[in-house]
């Protein structure tokens, strides 16, 4: 609380003239100046999980680039359609975070509705993490020249882009 708001400029138990920013009194020495109290931030129980979530996936994002950059040449058109369904990946994984993290951010009073919805985007955000574990086990496993590997791939790209289109329709 401060002076302007408090006492229009004058001690409550004397009278005496306050300047602005003054704690006590200079007449009778008496506290005039309370300060508000500190508001204490609780951390959602989501807090924690949502900070796992993000650290897994760019570790695993991370390595999954790394692998591409390792396997492919950057002019090939599979290295292309990699880094595309990655990024693509990417924009995705940190927009539905930060809306998570917004949602989380404004749930005070832990809705149960709200809290329906956080566990929701917490299972897309895992989503997100499980199809990029299986790109990394694809590309370390299966990369070779045959038909069937080939057609690994192309289904885990077809299960990213479902999965990038759901999102995007959510």
């Amino acid at each position: 609380m401060t002076i302007d708001g408090n006492h229009n400029h004058f001690c409550i138990y004397c009278g005496a003239k306050l300047e602005p920013n003054q704690k006590f009194c200079i007449q009778c020495g008496r506290k005039v100046f309370n300060e508000e109290p500190a508001i204490e931030i609780v951390p959602s129980k989501y807090d924690e999980i949502i900070d796992n979530l993000e650290k897994d996936y760019y570790i695993k994002q991370k390595r999954a680039t790394e692998l591409v950059e390792k396997l492919f040449n950057p002019s090939d058109m599979t290295y292309n359609k990699f880094s595309s369904s990655i990024k693509k990946s990417n924009q995705l994984f940190a927009n539905q975070l930060e809306v998570t993290k917004k949602m989380v951010e404004l749930d005070s009073d832990n809705n149960e509705l709200v809290e329906k919805e956080i566990d929701s985007k917490i299972e897309i955000l895992q989503t997100f993490i499980d199809k990029m574990e299986d790109l990394i086990n694809e590309l370390v496993i299966n990369i070779s020249t045959n038909k069937k590997d080939n057609d690994d791939i192309n289904n885990l790209f077809n299960d990213m882009d479902d999965l990038i289109h759901s999102v995007k329709d959510y």
